[in-house]
């Protein structure tokens, strides 16, 4: 009887992987490729986005920078929501001796190390928001094509585990980058070099330690007979008649929207809310990073417990809590204990949220059958929601001239983000 069970479930387990090879897929050399590849691309891009853009546009004498970044990271992130999509459903399209996805993952590495060196090196604002603009697009003929090695080589059995590298080494990364973005904050050209160095070092050795992608030239492509510009359109198509994957869709977008109105300004809210000197705020932010890195070691740990208790939805009201606390602190002590408590409890919530997300996200999907595609619209759409963050923050103080009214509204966005978890059905 139990020779009988094991059998069936091996069987069971071999229709749930498909048609790719479990047998000769070395797990251990794919999470420490993720790895790789999370951790020093998200070193380069919160070095850049957290501390040296930023910085670099004061520098560069910006009579509002507040308003600049909000206008050039909300619009860039426009473009990073299209290039995402429209990467994806051309690389589905590509046929090479190296595969789909590797010559984009290649030649965006390229590209984004010279968008990356230009930008530490451009004289004039709107040189840099070009440059910036066209580094979106680089980046994300990395990153998307990084996404769909998931379902195209890992097997479903072992998607959980990539996710959680892939999470985690994100939240880590992130963390390092933004202490270290702070070493450079008097040298910003150089740290710009730095940054342009580990997003193309991230690539290369992913591509190095993953096993080669095979050939593709003599495959039929997918959706033979559908014009690229009919499966892009196809791509864009949201799913419909799917209540809780919206109540979810909303839930992510209201959170991360509030933590990005504090978290992409902290820098701003040392020197302009509390009235820090340049160094004072650099290490101020250099410290909050050390509570990211913390708390993404945290965060490790709520997955698997969620899986275990089978329960998603109190881990993300968790993180809403924790955040909620965050953002009332600022307004309670208008000082650098009140910053730190709050970066402290913000960063709890962002990373017990991270790691929770993906997980509610895919319990959500209406059609298993269109997982990567609805997958791909709600993080391409979640991109320009926290860019919207940025964007009205920067509204707000170019308005009020005041970094004040932030937090309330923070506060508002993740009590409906709350709401909308705790309305959906098909997941406790």
């Amino acid at each position: 009887m139990d020779s009988h069970k094991t059998e069936s479930s091996e069987q069971a387990l071999k229709a749930y992987d498909g048609e790719i090879n479990v047998k000769s897929f070395n797990l251990a050399r794919w999470v420490i490729g993720y790895l790789a590849f999370w951790i020093i691309m998200s070193i380069g891009f919160a070095m850049v986005s957290q501390v040296l853009l930023p910085q670099r546009i004061k520098d560069m004498g910006a009579s509002n920078p507040t308003a600049v970044l909000g206008t050039m990271t909300s619009i860039g992130s426009i473009v990073a929501l299209v290039a995402n999509i429209v990467v994806g459903a051309l690389s589905d399209l590509t046929k090479s001796r190296f595969g789909r996805r590797s010559p984009w993952l290649f030649w965006g590495a390229w590209f984004t190390l010279a968008f990356y060196l230009l930008m530490g090196n451009i004289g004039i604002i709107t040189g840099l928001v070009i440059t910036l603009w066209l580094s979106k697009l680089s980046f994300n003929m990395m990153n998307s094509p990084i996404y769909s090695t998931v379902s195209d080589r890992v097997p479903k059995r072992y998607r959980g585990t990539i996710s959680s590298a892939i999470g985690f080494g994100n939240t880590l990364g992130l963390a390092i980058g933004a202490w270290a973005g702070a070493r450079f904050i008097e040298s910003v050209r150089l740290g710009f070099t730095i940054a342009a160095i580990c997003m193309f070092i991230s690539a290369m050795l992913f591509l190095i330690i993953i096993p080669k992608e095979p050939s593709n030239k003599q495959e039929e492509t997918v959706n033979t007979g559908q014009s690229a510009w009919k499966h892009i359109v196809y791509s864009f198509t949201p799913p419909m008649h799917a209540p809780d994957f919206w109540k979810a869709f909303c839930c992510r977008t209201l959170l991360l929207l509030a933590i990005q109105m504090l978290s992409g300004y902290w820098l701003y809210i040392c020197q302009d809310y509390i009235g820090l000197p340049k160094a004072s705020a650099a290490k101020v932010v250099s410290t909050i990073a050390i509570f990211q890195m913390v708390a993404s070691i945290v965060a490790m740990f709520v997955g698997p417990l969620s899986d275990r208790i089978h329960r998603r939805k109190p881990m993300v009201v968790l993180s809403a809590m924790l955040a909620i606390i965050g953002f009332v602190f600022p307004l309670a002590l208008h000082n650098i204990t009140g910053i730190y408590i709050a970066s402290v409890f913000v960063a709890l919530g962002q990373g017990i949220f991270m790691a929770i997300d993906q997980a509610l996200n895919v319990d959500v999907l209406p059609n298993k059958e269109n997982a990567g595609k609805d997958l791909g619209f709600i993080n391409a759409a979640t991109t320009a929601g926290q860019s919207a963050g940025m964007a009205l923050t920067s509204i707000i103080v170019s308005t009020t001239g005041t970094y004040t009214y932030i937090f309330p509204i923070a506060i508002v966005m993740s009590i409906l983000s709350v709401l909308f978890v705790l309305s959906i059905r098909s997941v406790k």
